[in-house]
């Protein structure tokens, strides 16, 4: 068991500095002022901007402005193409009748200090939990903000808070955290294939690991709590509950998503996300919430039950079935 652990860490290693070492590859041959992705290039202007006296760059494309402090420029300049790009992913998953009349605006900054001193000015109220993000970023009123790490990381941060942003954009903020952050997470992954995204989101090795440890310590959050928390009662928790919740979230996503011809949950589950966040939902998840006489189910819970099942027990264990095989553990 050692010995698979230590190849494990050692392929991880070798999978993440190659991977590392394709983007800066793929993120340097961006540069410029318009970027091809496929068959279609991503035009974009450059301005100046400043934040507390540092000078930084505004860039906006046709569906995002971006304000950054960041000075790695080939970074910088890949950023639009690399946005516009995941919203054709988001839109591709997720169709909307509406969408955004203006650009949606994307802080990105250079130092975590430029970062918090926003996320102060910016959400006064809620700041002291956004400082429990050690890596990472939020979403509020359509803003996403988040700071330079490593370039993995900082793409995948982007990426999962876009979804965020995307979902508010087209008026369907106001759903089950689950589905929110678990599609998030959903878009954490992905593959640059001539600087473009090409997202694989089985294999999410932030969030793999973290699933793996919960399984292996036999402390999964149960499903009813899993679908009934969001994202801001668990950064209140202890880090390794932070993690499996994520991990939990990205898995089960997937498992929904999971081979569609044999699954019985996906027909339900796709259905969910072409009514996501329209009165077709608020009317199918009521009729759950008004037969709950003692006021127990929460809104996640019911929203599951109207589209997915209703059967927690057999879900339950089939999504545990589903994990082992996501993590290519042999025995169950």
């Amino acid at each position: 068991m050692l010995r698979r652990h230590q190849v494990d860490r050692t392929r991880h290693r070798l999978t993440h500095r190659r991977a590392a070492a394709a983007m800066a590859l793929c993120l340097i041959s961006l540069m410029g002022c318009a970027t091809e992705l496929g068959q279609k290039q991503i035009h974009f202007t450059t301005a100046d901007w400043t934040f507390q006296g540092t000078i930084g760059s505004k860039l906006t494309s046709d569906h995002y402005v971006i304000y950054t402090t960041c000075k790695r420029k080939p970074f910088v300049q890949a950023l639009p193409g690399f946005l516009e790009t995941c919203h054709r992913a988001y839109v591709e998953l997720l169709p909307a009748d509406t969408m955004a009349a203006a650009p949606l605006p994307t802080y990105f900054f250079q130092r975590r200090a430029e970062w918090e001193r926003f996320t102060r000015e910016f959400s006064p109220g809620r700041a002291d939990t956004y400082m429990r993000i050690r890596r990472g970023g939020f979403t509020e009123r359509g803003v996403t903000v988040s700071h330079y790490s490593t370039q993995h990381s900082s793409l995948s941060i982007l990426a999962h808070e876009g979804l965020h942003q995307f979902l508010a954009a087209t008026g369907r903020d106001r759903i089950p955290a689950w589905i929110n952050e678990g599609l998030a997470c959903y878009f954490e992954s992905f593959d640059l294939v001539n600087g473009r995204p090409v997202f694989d989101p089985r294999n999410n090795t932030l969030r793999a690991p973290a699933l793996r440890k919960a399984l292996a310590e036999a402390s999964l959050i149960p499903l009813r709590h899993l679908l009934a928390t969001n994202a801001g009662l668990a950064m209140h928790e202890k880090s390794q509950h932070v993690y499996s919740y994520y991990a939990q979230e990205w898995s089960l996503i997937h498992f929904l998503l999971h081979s569609p011809m044999n699954n019985p949950y996906h027909a339900g589950f796709r259905k969910l996300l072409d009514e996501l966040g329209t009165e077709a939902m608020k009317r199918k998840t009521n009729a759950y919430l008004a037969t709950d006489t003692d006021g127990t189910l929460s809104l996640g819970e019911a929203v599951f039950q109207a589209y997915v099942t209703d059967d927690f027990t057999q879900f339950e264990a089939d999504y545990k079935k589903f994990i082992h095989e996501l993590l290519d553990l042999k025995t169950f």
